[in-house]
């Protein structure tokens, strides 16, 4: 039996476009530099029981070589890479565990990596970056429990936003 030559690239179109990636060929993310300032929510439960929310924004810069390379904020997403993320009361250290890319996404997984004598972090950070048509949308969820001498506190953090190319 002969399948006509359109069905066939039917059936190949058709999950691409489902991706979302608003491309059919060619790479889905495209070189260039994509910022934004990321608004987040976080969410604390201190040594106390007591709880509090804030909204803050991060400055986000993702870029793509022409090599297909990534980094982010300067720092090349490769396991081992250690990098620092911001929250409005602290700066943590986290090391690359995992990148995975799959199509139109991107996802970079990190263990928390104190540098402070005292201080243990414990937990997990996931970014994840989409790309959709000329826009990259940008997400971060971050569960981490920190004990120090005080106890211990547990924070939530939640990002989410879309890098323009610059």
């Amino acid at each position: 039996m002969t399948v006509p030559i359109w069905r066939i690239a039917v059936a190949w179109a058709i999950p691409l476009v489902l991706t979302g990636c608003g491309t059919i060929f060619g790479p889905p993310f495209t070189a260039g530099s994509y910022v934004a300032d990321v608004p987040c929510m976080i969410r604390v439960v201190d040594a106390t029981g007591t709880a509090g929310e804030d909204e803050f924004s991060t400055p986000v810069t993702l870029t793509i070589d022409a090599d297909g390379a990534l980094s982010t904020d300067g720092v090349e997403l490769v396991v081992g890479q250690r990098v620092v993320r911001s929250i409005p009361t602290a700066d943590l250290a986290f090391e690359i565990t995992k990148v995975t890319r799959r199509g139109c996404l991107l996802t970079v997984e990190y263990a928390p990596r104190p540098t402070l004598e005292g201080i243990t972090v414990e937990g997990r950070l996931i970014e994840t970056y989409r790309w959709r048509n000329d826009s990259i949308r940008a997400s971060a969820e971050a569960d981490l429990v920190v004990t120090d001498v005080s106890g211990e506190a547990t924070f939530t953090v939640n990002c989410a936003g879309v890098l323009s190319a610059q």
